[in-house]
């Protein structure tokens, strides 16, 4: 038996996924390049600017860890 599909359910699939695909993408790599940049300023001696891309560093991380998160909640909980 075969379960009925409605276009609408699998659209809404395709653009979510899509959407959450490139946030997380763009968030973790916000969070290689606040702590390349945060490197890169230690060591030239910039501790204002290392301590900012080293908070973007953290912002980017917390944002992608709750993508995460979210996305393993709403899949554990669809059943």
């Amino acid at each position: 038996m075969f379960a009925e599909v409605q276009l609408s359910h699998l659209l809404e699939v395709v653009w979510v996924s899509i959407v959450a695909g490139i946030f997380v993408t763009v968030a973790f790599s916000f969070v290689v390049l606040g702590g390349a940049r945060s490197s890169d300023a230690r060591r030239a001696g910039h501790g204002g600017a290392a301590l900012v891309f080293a908070g973007l560093a953290v912002v980017a991380f917390l944002a992608f860890a709750a993508a995460v998160a979210f996305g393993v909640n709403v899949m554990l909980s669809k059943g």
